[in-house]
């Protein structure tokens, strides 16, 4: 009798704390609360989106328009070097250029060039013959930048 009385009892809590959740789902109340708490987080990080994209811009052009200047322009290179080879550099500021060539596995075999050199236009001779037929490497070098270009001897 008394486990009767417990069974009835659990039964009655059980079907309360279910008819409790189940009325409380079923309301509009919870869900527009939770539409608007989702809407308005969703609002919030949005905002926090577009502002670090737009400072993250804005830093980008300060930085590049600070730092252009320093860079060296490297002129096309031919598709492929035979015999004594032309390389075409342009600077706009005074400054050490290291320039290399590298096998496949980017150990330097000869450095072609490493002076300072002044603002403007700069021609580097290759001589392309003392090397065998293959791939190889051309890397230019500044305190600012590294350029790494493949280039082919074919003699």
């Amino acid at each position: 009798m008394k486990h009767k009385y417990y069974i009835d009892h659990f039964n009655k809590l059980k079907f309360l704390k279910f008819n409790f959740m189940q009325e409380f789902l079923e309301s509009d109340d919870i869900w527009s609360f939770l539409l608007n708490a989702i809407g308005l987080i969703s609002f919030g990080v949005g905002f926090w989106l577009i502002y670090k994209l737009v400072i993250f811009s804005i830093n980008l052009r300060k930085n590049k328009k600070k730092n252009f200047n320093n860079y060296i322009n490297l002129l096309k290179l031919p598709d492929r070097f035979q015999g004594l080879t032309q390389i075409g550099i342009q600077s706009n500021i005074q400054q050490n250029i290291d320039c290399k060539i590298l096998d496949s596995n980017e150990k330097v075999l000869h450095t072609i060039f490493n002076e300072k050199i002044v603002k403007g236009e700069k021609i580097l001779v290759f001589d392309s013959s003392k090397y065998k037929n293959g791939e190889y490497y051309i890397l230019i070098s500044t305190s600012y930048q590294s350029i790494l270009r493949k280039i082919v001897v074919d003699n």
